[in-house]
């Protein structure tokens, strides 16, 4: 009994000793202070995208500093990670807020993958494995699965809690419809300040536990790119007012720099923080049923104050041919295209950045819903935007719909009358935050569903392939 017991207590010292010593060795190494997240996945690629971090948890200003290092990813098949495939080691870099960004390639269609982050301190060489995430990729395109994304934009600190009642949805992947971060509600100026907002609320466990396991494709618009209705030609000053809070790097209102980010830097910023493609503009298939557009509308975009008319344009010329003729190539059950600004509305009357308005981009919105029913496509296609803060379904001319999925919060909601009576008819416009459930069905149907931040239905409409 004696030597039994010697054995317990020598064993237990020994795990003791190898727990502390791993501890050790790990003490330096960098973590993933922000989670990981997944995106701009297809049937047999992803995209993983991380942030070398000194520590986890924010602190007092919201920040997560960052951390020089290197890191690779191990991906498999099996949630005890063997076998295990390895990406290629990249080093973290200060100029890019210690952002790393990996593409995957000949992963197997439908299937969940799991992936971790193996990290190494750039002095010390310590190292340290990160916890388990997972992804899912798409169907092949000629298989037909039930399919469930969910689409979200105008985001708040407010909001960040609507992604717990997401993520117990169980989605297949998110898309943000733009506004991610309000630059100009927190007096955003530099690249450094842009990056500590991205810090301050995608380091909440709110959004740190959803991406951990549900892949999104993000996308940008006015406020996560400079300032309020902003464009490539555009340097508004600064309005010192500040309506959610100062920023945690410099807090000064009087200092010397009175612009906001430039067209570069906010492309530059966007494209560190989250998974990206080589373009802003971009098509994926989820199987036979479902194929999604992801819109670029501030990168091309003709100058707002510009007289409206066929020359001037959100898309530019590029974008509008590929959006057209990948549309009339797609044999999808259903097409969705997502704008980061709406293309029916309607919108508030004095706006001028977007499609809906008289005084905007109308030519080139209302040519294009057109052309959507002239090619009969309108009959299985679907529009969806962001930029609005409120909910809605819009339908033009009774053949083309569009869904707004609201803010994520109802500390952002406005509200604004049903249109007049004319082309566009609204049979829902809920002054409600939360967040659009698409989801479709083997059986060839798709439903759109708005959902309030606290997870009650707001509104459904199910649509039948014809």
């Amino acid at each position: 009994m004696k030597s039994y017991l010697n054995k317990i207590i020598f064993q237990l010292f020994i795990a003791i000793f190898l727990s502390v010593t791993a501890n050790l060795v790990a003490a330096d190494a960098p973590y993933l202070g922000m989670g990981a997240k997944s995106g701009e996945v297809s049937a047999n690629t992803a995209v993983i995208n991380i942030r070398l971090s000194e520590s986890i948890g924010q602190q007092r200003n919201h920040g997560i500093p960052g951390k020089l290092g290197k890191a690779r990813i191990q991906y498999s098949l099996s949630e005890q990670m063997t076998p295990s495939f390895l990406s290629e080691w990249r080093s973290s870099d200060s100029e890019n807020d210690y952002y790393l960004q990996y593409q995957l390639t000949d992963l197997k269609s439908n299937s969940r993958y799991y992936y971790r982050a193996e990290l190494v301190d750039s002095v010390t060489n310590k190292k340290r494995l990160s916890e388990v995430f997972s992804f899912k990729t798409a169907p092949h395109s000629a298989r037909r699965e039930d399919i469930h994304f969910q689409v979200t934009t105008c985001q708040s600190s407010q909001g960040l809690p609507t992604y717990d009642v997401m993520r117990r949805q169980n989605p297949d992947f998110l898309v943000s419809a733009g506004d991610t971060v309000y630059y100009d509600k927190f007096d955003v100026r530099s690249k450094e300040e842009a990056y500590w907002l991205y810090q301050k609320d995608y380091g909440t466990p709110y959004t740190i536990n959803y991406f951990a396991q549900i892949s999104s494709y993000f996308m940008k618009d006015d406020h996560d790119y400079r300032y309020n209705d902003a464009d490539p030609l555009s340097n508004r000053a600064v309005n010192t007012i500040r309506i959610e809070g100062p920023n945690g790097i410099d807090s000064d209102p009087n200092r010397s720099d009175k612009t906001w980010l430039t067209h570069e830097e906010g492309i530059d910023v966007f494209k560190q923080a989250f998974p990206n493609s080589d373009l802003p503009y971009r098509t994926f298939r989820w199987g036979k049923g479902v194929q999604i557009w992801l819109l670029e509308g501030r990168d091309y975009r003709s100058k707002n104050q510009m007289p409206d008319g066929p020359n001037k344009t959100i898309w530019g010329e590029n974008q509008k041919t590929w959006l057209k003729e990948t549309l009339l190539a797609s044999d999808a059950d259903f097409r969705i295209i997502i704008s980061p600004s709406p293309l029916i509305g309607p919108d508030k009357p004095h706006k001028m950045d977007n499609h809906a308005n008289e005084n905007g981009f109308m030519v080139e919105g209302r040519g294009f819903l057109d052309w959507m029913i002239d090619t009969k496509i309108a009959e299985n296609t679907f529009l969806i935007c962001g930029d609005r803060h409120w909910q809605y379904h819009s339908i033009y001319k009774d053949k083309v719909h569009e869904f707004c999925s609201g803010p994520t919060s109802q500390f952002k909601v406005q509200h604004v009358p049903k249109p007049e009576k004319g082309i566009i008819k609204q049979p829902y416009n809920g002054p409600s935050g939360g967040f659009l459930a698409v989801k479709y069905k083997v059986d060839q149907s798709i439903s759109f569903e708005h959902f309030g931040e606290r997870g009650k239905i707001q509104n459904k409409k199910t649509f039948t392939r014809k």
